[in-house]
């Protein structure tokens, strides 16, 4: 039976609604395929206290694709990455440690898997553990931000690409012995247009963020110094919206169109966050599970 879907779009900004009246954990094919839509049109849905397994992420995860392999081969699990301050033995971790500095990349606007030859198509995070304060999530709209350039810039970036390389994004914090040399060699740079056509709805929007090292064939310190200035200007209101977390939210948003980042919270609380990443659209993808 078809679950009675409320759908309530973020007021003051382009992206994002709150979504409830549905349980994820027993989603039929007509409920998805409105949820699919609604997030075509949003680009974020929040799902408040779901509090899905793995097993149900994972599984809730994969009606809208493939799931996307790790980066890094030190996971319990390859289909869900865990985002978390706590050690297995429930100590937390160092605040100058190099895993610190990873988490510490996450706090710059980014889309996820950009830095991979078929970038990703979706990301889906859980709350499994939650700060009193701080440790929100931000998205900005690329489809908005877009729309907003003056005509001269549109042209000027029309045929446009960017290189994306993880290890010049990781190295702007420090923390790139989080990765293997071997791990490393599996990431090499790639290059992007800096516009896109999103293959649902056909908007066009930019593709930025913090692993986009410089503009191809462009001055490097200029290009970056306009790349900087993309992403400051698409990330201001009404084109950003934040969400304060509560333990058992899930949330997906659509990478091909939107910016992320996560703020930061008090080092002595813990907080633990899952993952699971939706590989790009594409049959030669080698980064699809």
């Amino acid at each position: 039976m078809t679950q009675m879907l409320s759908i309530e779009p973020n007021q003051g900004a382009t992206l994002g609604a709150r979504v409830t009246g549905v349980t994820l954990a027993q989603l039929d094919d007509a409920t998805f395929k409105q949820i699919e839509d609604a997030w075509h049109i949003h680009g974020v849905l929040i799902f408040p206290e779901q509090f899905l397994s793995d097993e149900e992420q994972v599984a809730f995860s994969r009606r809208f694709g493939g799931l996307e392999k790790l980066i890094t081969k030190i996971a319990a699990d390859p289909n869900i990455g865990v985002l978390s301050n706590v050690r297995p033995n429930g100590q937390l971790i160092e605040p100058e440690g190099s895993y610190a500095l990873f988490l510490l990349g996450n706090t710059f606007w980014h889309t996820d898997s950009s830095f991979k030859r078929v970038p990703s198509k979706a990301s889906l995070l859980s709350a499994r553990q939650v700060s009193s304060e701080g440790g929100e999530t931000e998205w900005a709209d690329m489809r908005a931000a877009y729309d907003a350039l003056d005509d001269a810039t549109k042209v000027d970036l029309q045929e446009a690409s960017a290189i994306h390389s993880y290890r010049y994004s990781q190295g702007l914090v420090g923390g790139v012995d989080v990765l293997s040399e071997e791990e490393w060699k599996a990431l090499p740079p790639v290059e992007h247009p800096i516009i896109r056509t999103h293959p649902a709805t056909g908007r066009k929007n930019l593709y930025l963020g913090r692993h986009a090292s410089h503009i191809s064939g462009r001055d490097v310190e200029e290009s970056r110094a306009l790349l900087n200035r993309l992403t400051d200007e698409a990330s201001k209101p009404p084109r950003v919206f934040s969400h304060t977390w509560s333990e058992g939210d899930i949330v997906i948003w659509d990478n091909r169109c939107v910016l992320h980042r996560g703020r930061t919270w008090p080092a002595e609380q813990a907080r633990t966050m899952a993952r699971t990443t939706i590989a790009g659209d594409d049959d030669t993808n080698e980064w699809t599970l």
